[in-house]
């Protein structure tokens, strides 16, 4: 099933071989863009760009490397494209005039060398550096933070090539996200969006900041109270909870909007009726939006939603109240939504439950890189096809083996980044804590009922190993013996 994380996959591998993508605006008709990576920037993809783009072939930075090379912001604004800063523009110092593919090629790849010196570039140049925001897509959704994002997320240098996609249809216009779409096609490229790249950053990172929690006693009994602080909305949620999650329950969870800074559960009102169906209905939470000075429900707010209820550790919610795009979101981040409630939502124009088609992956154990030994346990590997969309990242979840027996596991999946960057095959680890026996070659059911945390890139083996064994820890408080 085709969605934003199998099209950020796809535009992974394709970045980290040297090949271009198509990225479509955050709307129908914004500008379209091609991007290849800038530190295997070759002939051939430049000239590529040049050919089918505007024919300004840009270089998205981040900050920190326009800094180390000195390359200070042109003047002036550009009311356009607000968020946007390109700096002067450079060439690298050579005996060409740099405005070839292969010198601009040469150029791209000394800016994504992080030995380059200020120097080596003279000044103005035929590639224009554009300065990605410190946020990336999460703080302005731009060509240049989704191509930053996206080389950072490969694992590579974070600068890109990247220059927009001139229409095939109106050669004086910019192609827009269809036009783009069928011109992917047609070159047999990959093709994802600004927001593919926003909703893969929220699946794989954690963005909510736990500002509080406790317990209170109501005539519902205990009910836990947790406040939450979004760092990339600002807003700020409160969760209350009624029961613990356990394997095989479907929590009820409910969206409500505070009008009172403070809420307080004693009030009669909407959330102490909310909390009241939760307490009904035997286990769930009521998630507080409390109130801001902007209240419009944006496309990141739908995100915070999305973590505010992972961060409770439900896996299949059943949810009251929740905008249908919070939904979706929930979906593409590796939530199964309780078909109970929206029933009504899937029979419109919303997309399957993402990532949950199938109810386990099932699939043949291989040799892996023996790191589950160092921790004590057996280890499950399985490969994962590039197709399969279930969400990358650190699960808690089971195994059931070969003699029809469970165990419980710490289950990660992509494609090992601390060692093979982007490159590796795409494997699924299933760290089983409570078993002894023989699995190679054997065949294995393997069940996802928590997502943690997403992949990351540690400098170490040993600090990678320590991860692995709070991922351990984590997973046996989250799955019931």
């Amino acid at each position: 099933m085709d969605g934003p994380t199998t099209r950020v996959q796809r535009a992974l591998s394709d970045l980290s071989a040297g090949r271009p993508v198509v990225l479509t605006g955050n709307t129908a008709a914004s500008d379209a863009h091609i991007l290849t990576s800038a530190e295997k920037a070759s002939v051939e993809s430049i000239a590529f760009l040049v050919r089918y783009g505007s024919g300004l072939v840009c270089a998205a930075m981040a900050g920190s490397d326009c800094d180390r090379l000195q390359l200070p912001s042109m003047v002036g604004a550009d009311r356009d494209h607000p968020g946007t800063e390109f700096t002067v523009s450079v060439d690298a110092v050579g005996p060409g005039t740099g405005i070839s593919a292969f010198d601009r090629a040469g150029t791209l790849r000394l800016l994504a060398d992080s030995a380059s010196t200020p120097d080596e570039f003279t000044r103005p140049g035929h590639v224009l550096p554009a300065r990605s925001v410190p946020g990336g897509v999460l703080e302005f959704r731009g060509p240049a933070e989704a191509a930053v994002d996206l080389m950072t997320i490969a694992g590579s240098h974070r600068t890109c090539a990247y220059s927009a996609l001139v229409s095939d249809l109106d050669p004086t216009a910019i192609a827009d996200s269809a036009e783009a779409e069928t011109f992917a096609r047609a070159h047999g490229l990959g093709a994802l969006s600004i927001d593919d790249v926003a909703t893969y950053r929220r699946m794989a990172e954690l963005h909510m900041l736990t500002q509080f929690t406790f317990e209170r006693e109501t005539v519902h009994g205990p009910v836990r109270c947790v406040g939450y602080r979004s760092d990339v909305t600002g807003a700020e949620y409160v969760a209350y909870s009624i029961g613990s999650p356990t394997a095989g329950t479907t929590p009820l969870v409910s969206y409500e909007q505070e009008s009172d800074p403070a809420p307080h559960l004693s009030q009669k009102g909407a959330i102490e009726m909310a909390l009241a169906q939760v307490a009904e209905h035997g286990h769930g939470a009521v998630v507080v939006a409390r109130r801001q000075s902007n209240s419009q429900i944006s496309a990141d707010t739908h995100g915070d939603l999305a973590e505010v209820v992972r961060e409770c550790g439900y896996h299949s919610p059943s949810l009251h109240n929740f905008p249908p795009e919070s939904r979706t979101m929930m979906w593409h981040i590796g939530l199964s939504i309780s078909a109970g409630d929206s029933l009504s939502f899937v029979r419109g124009n919303a997309p399957a439950p993402f990532g949950f088609e199938q109810p386990a992956i099932v699939g043949t154990v291989v040799h892996g890189d023996q790191r589950g030994r160092e921790l004590g346990f057996r280890t499950a590997n399985l490969e994962l096809e590039d197709s399969n969309s279930v969400a990358d990242g650190v699960w808690a979840g089971c195994c059931t083996l070969f003699d029809g027996s469970t165990a419980i596991a710490a289950i990660s999946i992509g494609r090992r980044p601390t060692f093979y960057g982007r490159s590796g095959i795409r494997l699924l680890e299933a760290h089983l804590l409570d078993f002894d026996g023989d699995l190679y070659g054997a065949t294995l059911e393997v069940h996802l009922h928590h997502w943690m945390r997403g992949q990351v890139t540690f400098a170490s083996k040993e600090e990678l190993v320590a991860a692995l064994a709070a991922d351990v820890v984590r997973t046996r408080s989250l799955i019931a013996d």
